[in-house]
């Protein structure tokens, strides 16, 4: 399993920043080893976010995030927003 964790400082407005978060997720849903999304807000800064995915694996992944759609979507995110995405490893886990 591969995830991907993006940390968002959103920069423009909110409501749109979400509504083009949720578009780049319904894209996202779609695509070949796509297994799962959560978004989160910062309880303690409403302008904070994080997201995170996991996906068959780092091909996958990298297959989604190579094409036109997702490029012309997330180019829009970034105007609204400043991203610090990375993939991570799992390396210990507590819990169902």
């Amino acid at each position: 399993m591969f995830t991907f964790i993006n940390r968002f400082t959103v920069t423009g407005d909110v409501a749109e920043f979400e509504a083009l978060v949720g578009e780049i997720t319904d894209f996202m849903s779609t695509q070949s080893g796509f297994r799962s999304h959560r978004f989160y807000r910062s309880a303690a800064d409403a302008t904070v976010y994080v997201e995170t995915a996991e996906w068959d694996d780092a091909a996958s992944h990298k297959a989604a995030t190579g094409s036109p759609e997702f490029r012309s979507r997330v180019g829009k995110v970034m105007g609204l927003a400043q991203a610090e995405p990375a993939p991570f490893d799992l390396i210990a886990q507590h819990g169902a």
